[in-house]
């Protein structure tokens, strides 16, 4: 074959680029060939790492100071390391043939499998636990149990791991501390209920401590140990021997009949009559009638005789209560009986004979009623030959926890109820109250408080509440017929009273500092507020 020069010039071309195209498929195949080799190294380094990591977690696992079991999730046991084996007295292949549930206490069997079945199915996470284990030797011993789920991120297998820790010394000491503590609870209750019985036994001492001490403060029935009642009581030892007449003084409810009796029963006519008269419930009428009696026929309605107060009382004591009602027309005839002996019924002209001993008693300024006409002076001097007052109950605040304990013992024998405490907080309520209405309204709410009371405490705060807590009351005492220019306790305590409300008023309610009312009367902020509080004094609008 003749190549002509142009044809070998083709051929050298062709020739030239496949040599080219061959150098390129070289460098391209030497180019994936390295990056090959480059991922191929990764790959045998990310096995190096893996092969490390499992041989440090074997490792981990295999000397853990814990129990540590790896399971499926069948909860059979396919790997178990030293610690658990020693912990449950199997041996590492005895251990790895085993379910969980075979060494786990019956009791907790059902709590396990249940936590156990929520972390298979994907409801939570992992799960804690305290749960009895048996070991090979049938011991029990309580164990903290904490269970995870892991997924191989390579083989996507999912498998449990288990971390077991032996708690049983701390079992046994939560154990001893518990019945420790039931015990000491049992020692608590035994002495609480020691504690309650000595309660009991001193309350019912103090009840008959208080008891004594009131019966150590009682004269017949007057109970008191203010200093006022000590004098009404030598008053009586001294004048009720004598025969003489006696006239007491004070408001209403102060107690002037029981004097009048204790009067009675400590004179030479105990063993008669007290007769007692009402003087303002007797229509007007009808006083001589009532005084002195009537024969038949002395006026309409007389259909028989009758003897009057003055005669039943003979040999004995009359009482005239509310002496300064008695009509100015029947005084003459009552000072005749006085003076004299003497009297007549009504309707008779026969004289009579009697020999009484005459107590009485008045809420009135029998002096001013004499002033004024409406009461013979004669016999106002007849009757105040021995004058008793008797001071309002506000007056001798230290007789009303006696009087309030007697009520209260007298009240829960009527009622047929346990006698209820009268506390300190009570006492200090019912010496803060003013008593218009006396031992008689004191008696009133002892009795109200126990109606209300559901319990064996009283209340009296609410019963002894007023409208106006800064009211002033009325000057209603009675003077003491002591001479003109000399006040009574009455009227010094009223005058304090005012006396510290102007000065309140004068500080603008201030009590504290060198403004206040306290430093303007001289005495203790602290005895003010106590004062007021005794006296009821409030500022207006609170």
């Amino acid at each position: 074959m003749i190549h002509t020069k142009e044809t070998l010039k083709e051929l050298e071309d062709r020739c030239l680029l496949l040599e080219n195209r061959c150098t390129g498929y070289v460098k391209a195949l030497k180019a994936i060939n390295q990056d090959l080799e480059e991922q191929v190294a990764k790959l045998k380094n990310s096995e190096r790492i893996i092969q490390e990591s499992e041989a440090k977690f074997r490792k981990i696992f295999k000397y853990a100071p814990f129990g540590a079991s790896l399971n499926d999730l069948e909860g059979n046991v396919r790997l178990a390391n030293r610690a658990l084996c020693n912990m449950m007295g199997y041996s590492k292949d005895e251990l790895e043939k085993m379910h969980f549930s075979q060494i786990t206490h019956p009791e907790d069997q059902n709590p396990n499998l249940n936590l156990f079945n929520k972390l298979r199915s994907n409801e939570i996470g992992h799960y804690d636990m305290e749960k009895r284990y048996i070991r090979k030797s049938g011991e029990i011993f309580w164990a903290s149990l904490g269970v995870i789920l892991v997924e191989d991120s390579q083989t996507d297998e999912k498998m449990i791991i288990a971390m077991i820790e032996d708690i049983s010394k701390q079992k046994k000491i939560e154990q001893e501390l518990k019945a420790h503590r039931d015990n000491l609870e049992t020692i608590v209750a035994e002495r609480t209920s020691e504690i309650q019985l000595l309660k009991d036994r001193l309350q019912a001492e103090n009840i008959l401590l208080k008891q004594e001490l009131a019966d150590s403060h009682r004269y017949g029935t007057i109970i008191g140990q203010s200093r006022s009642m000590k004098n009404i009581i030598s008053q009586i030892e001294l004048v009720s021997p004598t025969g003489s007449n006696v006239l007491i003084q004070g408001e209403s409810g102060t107690g002037k009949e029981l004097v009048a009796r204790e009067i009675h029963k400590h004179s030479s006519r105990k063993a008669s009559a007290f007769v007692r008269v009402n003087c303002a419930a007797i229509p007007k009428d009808l006083y001589e009638s009532e005084f002195f009696g009537h024969v038949k026929g002395a006026y309409t309605g007389a259909v028989k005789d009758r003897i009057g107060r003055f005669e039943a009382a003979d040999g004995g004591t009359i009482f005239l209560d509310e002496v300064g009602e008695i009509p100015l027309s029947l005084q003459s005839k009552l000072l005749r009986v006085l003076q004299e002996g003497e009297y007549e019924r009504l309707g008779e002209e026969k004289t009579r004979k009697v020999n009484v001993r005459l107590i009485a008693a008045t809420n009135k300024n029998l002096k001013e009623e004499v002033k004024n006409k409406t009461f013979r002076d004669d016999l106002f001097y007849r009757l105040n030959v021995f004058p008793i007052h008797i001071d309002p109950l506000r007056n001798r605040i230290d007789d009303i926890p006696l009087l309030a304990e007697h009520f209260t013992h007298r009240l829960s024998r009527a009622m047929n109820r346990p006698r209820p405490d009268l506390t300190q907080a009570n006492v200090m309520d019912l010496q803060s109250y003013d008593w218009p209405g006396n031992v008689r309204e004191l008696e009133n709410a002892v009795e109200r408080a126990m109606i209300l009371s559901k319990s064996n405490r009283l209340n009296f705060s609410s019963i002894l509440e007023r409208e106006d807590n800064s009211f002033i009351p009325e000057h209603t005492a009675f003077p003491t017929m002591l001479p003109d220019g000399i006040l009574s306790a009455n009227d010094l305590q009223l005058l304090e009273r005012e006396n510290m409300i102007r000065a309140l008023r004068y500080c603008n309610w201030k009590i504290y500092n060198e403004d206040g009312a306290a430093k303007l009367i001289g005495i203790k902020p602290t005895t003010l507020i106590e004062r007021m509080k005794r006296m009821k004094i409030k500022k207006p609008g609170k």
